[in-house]
């Protein structure tokens, strides 16, 4: 079983900076991340135990560096369960719902915008005409 790093920080450039640090450094792999309200950042690596524990500790420094340390955490072999709930990506109805309906709006207007570019130069045709 592998080991799972957590790497939490303020912002997505500390985010980055750990993860460009955290695999520079051992061979680990990027597993997810997370968006935290108020702009904080969980990126999660998961490797051999001794190379996430080397990985996170490199990236925590380099992220403290930049003043946007959290915290920072490793398990050396999760259960299964946890694994379960970090993988798992639902989203909520309500998101969906309200993308469908962005989409739609966007192409109406992408729709008009042609209509409009079509209409202009006719219109402008006539205009001369009729001086």
């Amino acid at each position: 079983m592998k080991a799972l790093g957590m790497i939490e920080t303020r912002g997505m450039v500390g985010a980055i900076e750990a993860v460009d640090v955290a695999c520079k450094t051992a061979d680990v792999e990027v597993l997810n991340r997370h968006l935290i309200k108020g702009g904080i950042v969980t990126v999660e690596i998961v490797g051999d135990v001794g190379a996430v524990k080397v990985a996170v500790e490199a990236a925590t420094e380099a992220v403290k560096k930049l003043g946007v340390y959290m915290g920072s955490h490793v398990i050396p072999r999760p259960t299964e369960e946890v694994y379960n709930i970090l993988e798992k990506k639902e989203v909520p109805t309500e998101v969906i719902e309200e993308k469908e309906m962005i989409v739609e709006l966007a192409e109406e207007v992408i729709i008009e915008d042609m209509v409009d570019e079509e209409v202009k130069p006719v219109v402008n045709r006539r205009d001369k005409t009729k001086k």
